[in-house]
C-alpha cells in the first residue's frame, strides 16, 4: 500500500519462482526389516546425492537457481543481494522477461526509479500477456512514485487493455487520474501566479519609469522657470541700466539747459543791474 496526497494506490510486485516437487517412499514390515531397509535407503539416498551433486551445483548457477535465490533475498528485504542474483540470471538468460520484471522490482525498492522503469519496459515486450500486464502495472507505480502522473495513467491503461479484469490496475488508474488533475491545477495556478507576478513587476516598473519621467519633467520645468526668472532679471537689469543711462543722459541735458538758463538769467540780471545803476546816475545828475 502507498498513500499519496490522500489517495491510496495498490502496489503489486510480481516475482517469478520455480516449483519443486518431492517424492515420499513408504515401506512396511517389522523392526528388523525396517532397520535393514532404513540402512538400504540411506545408502540409496547417498548414492543419489552423489549422482545428482553435479546437477544440483549446476542448478544453483542456472537462471532459475539464481532467480530463486534472488526471490529469497527479495522477500527478506535484501534488495541489493536480490538484484545481484537477478542480474546474474539475466547474464545467463537475457531473453527471460521474468528476470527483467524481478530486477525492476528490486530497483524500485532501492529507489532507483529510472532503472526500474527501464526493466519494466523490457518485461512489457514479452509475448506473455500476464507478464506484460504485470510489467506495465508496476511501471505505472514507478511513474506515480516519480511524479509523472500522465505517464502513469498511460501505463495503467496499457495494463488494463491486456487484463481488463485487473481491479488493482483500475484502482490505480483512478488514483493516477485524480493526481494528474491535481497536478495540472497546481501547474495552472503556478502559471497564473507567475503571470500575475510578472504583470505586477511590469506595473511597478512602469510606475517607477513614470515617476522618473515626472521627476525629469518637474526638474525641467523648474529649470525652465529658473531660466525664465534669470532672463526676466536680466531684462529688468538691462531695462534699469538703460533707464539709468537715459536718466543720466537727461540729467546731463537738463543740467546743460539749466546752466544755459542760469547764464541767460545772469546776463539779464546784470543788464538790469547796469540799467538800474545807469538810471540812478542819471537821476542824480539830473538832481544836481
Amino acid at each position: 500500500m502507498r498513500r499519496r496526497n490522500g489517495a491510496q494506490s495498490v502496489i503489486r510486485y510480481a516475482t517469478v519462482g520455480s516449483a519443486v516437487s518431492a517424492g515420499v517412499l513408504r515401506t512396511g514390515g517389522g523392526r528388523q526389516g525396517r532397520a535393514g531397509r532404513a540402512g538400504h535407503r540411506r545408502a540409496v539416498v547417498l548414492v543419489m546425492l552423489v549422482a545428482l551433486y553435479p546437477l544440483l551445483v549446476g542448478f544453483a548457477d542456472s537462471p532459475q537457481g539464481r532467480n530463486r535465490k534472488g526471490n529469497r533475498f527479495y522477500r527478506d528485504g535484501r534488495f541489493d543481494e536480490a538484484l545481484t542474483e537477478y542480474r546474474g540470471a539475466q547474464v545467463l538468460a537475457p531473453e527471460l522477461a521474468a528476470l527483467a520484471l524481478n530486477a525492476g522490482n528490486a530497483l524500485f525498492r532501492k529507489g532507483e526509479l529510472p532503472d526500474a522503469i527501464r526493466e519494466y519496459g523490457n518485461a512489457a515486450l514479452s509475448d506473455d500477456v500476464v507478464m506484460s500486464s504485470a510489467a506495465l502495472y508496476n511501471a505505472g507505480n514507478a511513474f506515480l512514485q516519480a511524479g509523472q502522473m500522465d505517464t502513469a495513467v498511460e501505463a495503467f491503461k496499457g495494463a488494463l487493455k491486456l487484463n481488463p479484469d485487473d481491479q488493482d490496475a483500475k484502482h490505480n488508474l483512478e488514483v493516477a487520474l485524480k493526481l494528474l488533475e491535481q497536478q495540472q491545477q497546481e501547474q495552472q495556478q503556478e502559471q497564473q501566479d507567475g503571470e500575475d507576478q510578472e504583470n505586477e513587476d511590469q506595473e511597478n516598473q512602469d510606475k517607477q519609469e513614470q515617476q522618473e519621467q515626472d521627476g525629469e519633467d518637474e526638474g525641467n520645468q523648474d529649470q525652465d522657470e529658473q531660466d525664465q526668472e534669470n532672463q526676466d532679471q536680466e531684462n529688468q537689469d538691462q531695462e534699469n541700466q538703460e533707464q539709468n543711462q537715459q536718466g543720466q543722459a537727461m540729467s546731463q541735458e537738463e543740467a546743460e539747459r539749466l546752466l544755459d538758463a542760469i547764464g541767460d538769467a545772469e546776463e539779464e540780471l546784470q543788464a538790469k543791474l547796469r540799467a538800474a545803476r545807469a538810471g540812478k546816475r542819471e537821476k542824480v545828475d539830473k538832481d544836481w
